[in-house]
């Protein structure tokens, strides 16, 4: 901001646009989106005035990354490829690695599972020219896709080669994201002991991290039937505001419809701001709410019926097809969601789901479960 401040005071624009466009991540990663908008806005407009260069494709391909990140995928890849043309005509090989991630994980995210191919194209092109840091964001942006279609064995490699990317190059913040995706990871696998050290290592860092530490610490606990669980919470849905971003607001605003599922008490305060979180995703369109997002808010009755393009495995249990949902988690590895598929299903399978639960120490879903069986006139254990 001082820097901007200072530019604002010369009388060369072109500098000033390049400072705006180097100040869209600080801002937006610092929890200032309004801020980093703006910049966006005002440097692709200075930079028009002038031909084609290497700034113009830079604060395009920035302009895009926050697309991105605000969860508008469709305006991110169709601004990626100007910034990717752009590039490409005036040489900046930089730039089109950047165009490169941006485009093949806002294409990703809407449906195009051969978007991936752009995203490791431009991991080769960065290790090989030495762009260390886009090296590093490309794996970022590879692990998420994994871990998005839930492929937990790629993702949990793809994860580790992240992290020791980016404590090799010294790229703080990205290790530290990492090791928030790499406890997300150990959260599905049912590894809750191990993710809730690896969250808590997180806290401190900068907010994106930090945001998905608390959600997860918060999920934990709140499984667990733990009292405390609503103070993490409380923390991941202030941070998720104040953000304003979809790719917080959606995970966050499920987190929020499970902990209220799990402990029977719903806030009239949260459901009012989860609704506007989910009618806010419906507009937008894909990938938005998630899949967890739209089973928590279907568990607790606000959904009648079943968006368009959740993903396949909470889709197959809001419909109906409890056993293929859980044949999925099983064979993905990760026992809580195989669960709360089985709960869905005949007394046999919701008896398994309790048994997985107990197991789990999902002390809070157990006795949901629990209360099931015994009014269906099934003999259970009390826990």
């Amino acid at each position: 901001a001082r820097a901007l401040l200072l530019r604002r005071t010369l009388d060369d624009d072109r500098a000033l646009a390049r400072s705006m466009a180097f100040a869209v991540r600080v801002f937006e990663v610092n929890g200032r989106p309004d801020e980093a908008a703006a910049c966006a806005h005002d440097a692709v407009m200075i930079l028009e005035a002038y031909p084609p260069s290497a700034d113009l494709a830079y604060a395009v391909s920035q302009k895009a990354w926050l697309a991105l990140m605000q969860g508008v995928e469709t305006v991110g890849s169709r601004t990626a490829a100007r910034a990717l043309e752009i590039a490409e005509e005036v040489g900046d090989d930089l730039t089109k690695i950047r165009a490169l991630t941006v485009k093949g994980a806002c294409e990703y995210s809407l449906g195009d599972n051969n978007a991936v191919a752009l995203v490791e194209e431009a991991h080769r092109l960065a290790a090989r020219s030495g762009h260390h840091f886009e090296e590093t964001f490309a794996l970022v942006n590879l692990t998420g896709m994994a871990g998005d279609v839930r492929d937990l064995e790629r993702a949990a490699d793809l994860v580790q080669r992240t992290r020791a990317t980016a404590a090799r190059y010294e790229i703080r913040p990205l290790e530290l994201y990492a090791q928030a995706q790499h406890a997300e990871f150990l959260t599905w696998t049912g590894d809750w002991t191990a993710a809730e050290d690896a969250a808590t290592e997180v806290l401190g860092a900068d907010p994106h991290a930090e945001n998905v530490a608390w959600r997860l610490l918060g999920t934990i606990q709140a499984r667990r039937g733990r009292s405390e669980a609503r103070e993490p919470l409380e923390r991941m849905w202030s941070m998720a505001k104040a953000a304003g971003e979809l790719q917080h607001m959606d995970p966050a605003a499920g987190a929020l419809a499970e902990y209220m599922w799990l402990s029977g008490v719903e806030d009239p305060e949260w459901v009012h701001e989860i609704q506007e979180v989910f009618d806010h995703g419906m507009e937008l369109g894909a990938p938005w709410p998630s899949g967890a997002f739209a089973f928590w808010w279907w568990k607790l009755s606000h959904l009648e019926e079943v968006p368009p393009r959740v993903s396949p495995f909470y889709r197959l249990i809001m419909e109906g097809h409890w056993q293929a949902a859980a044949e999925f988690w099983e064979s993905r590895g990760a026992p809580y969601d195989q669960a709360l598929a089985l709960m869905h299903g005949d007394d046999a399978a919701a008896t398994r789901a309790l048994r997985i639960l107990e197991h789990l120490g999902a002390v809070a879903a157990a006795a949901r479960v629990r209360r099931t069986l015994l009014y269906r006139g099934v003999k259970v254990s009390r826990g």
